[in-house]
């Protein structure tokens, strides 16, 4: 079994936030290396997503990586897109009439739209693209200048 308790904060995050208590972040785990890439064997619907994404985050969030990761959430808009998309055309009725009795239920399009806004979901929050993963994050002050006294005692 793992740790018990919330999963910890990454330290990237930690640093974002702030640290008002001064109190020495870890740098515990392996930081990414490298620039995020965009999988050529997506949809171009899937490539538009990642590129928006990563055009509106500050750089060096995602690496090289995360693209796994922002593949699955791409991939799932893109679904997501093309069941609007066949919801919203005239021909395409929500409720459909099935079997002999001619009962009706919801259109196939439905189960797959709810299926990928979850997957979006549960994606968008582990890579912070929700309000709430955001609420907590400001950007880093610039450099301070170094002191001419740091060093002195190491």
């Amino acid at each position: 079994m793992g740790a018990r308790g919330p999963r910890p904060e990454l330290p990237e995050l930690k640093k974002l936030k702030g640290n008002p208590g001064k109190r020495r972040i870890s740098e515990a785990g392996i930081p990414t290396t490298g620039e995020l890439f965009v999988p050529d064997h997506l949809s171009t619907d899937a490539q538009a997503c990642i590129e928006l994404v990563r055009s509106c985050m500050p750089p060096g969030v995602y690496g090289r990586t995360d693209a796994f990761l922002l593949s699955a959430f791409a991939t799932a808009w893109s679904i997501h897109k093309q069941a609007v998309e066949a919801l919203s055309d005239s021909t395409e009725n929500p409720m459909v009439e099935v079997g002999s009795a001619g009962n009706r239920v919801p259109s196939p399009w439905v189960k797959i739209l709810n299926q990928q806004a979850q997957i979006m979901a549960s994606l968008g929050d582990r890579l912070g693209l929700d309000p709430k993963a955001r609420a907590g994050l400001k950007m880093p002050d610039p450099e301070k200048p170094k002191s001419k006294f740091d060093g002195l005692m190491n």
